[in-house]
């Protein structure tokens, strides 16, 4: 039983990752402040890209949530994912336009 438990839990744990990259370049983008927030507009974590352009973070739920990004010289950005159950990683590149 208590196995099963586990492995419930398991499912609602879907890691986002992927990079930041300059749109026009395709140049990494570093230190850009990637978050997401859940389907109330609540942030629920905050990431920030390595030296690769590189960010990941587990995200705790399924259904609709958004990702935004902001770094200084680039247009913010926003995106709604859709997770779906049993989902356990979802890579994503996100493309910054410069200003």
């Amino acid at each position: 039983m208590l196995a099963a438990a586990a492995s419930a839990q398991d499912t609602l744990r879907v890691q986002v990752h992927g990079a930041v990259v300059n749109a026009v370049t395709e140049q990494p983008v570093l230190e850009a402040l990637v978050e997401w927030y859940d389907a109330d507009g609540q942030r629920q974590a905050v990431n920030q890209t390595n030296s690769e352009g590189s960010y990941a973070f587990f995200v705790l739920t399924t259904g609709e949530l958004e990702l935004r990004v902001v770094e200084n010289g680039y247009e913010a950005y926003s995106e709604r994912l859709r997770i779906t159950p049993g989902e356990s990683a979802r890579e994503f590149t996100i493309r910054l336009v410069p200003k």
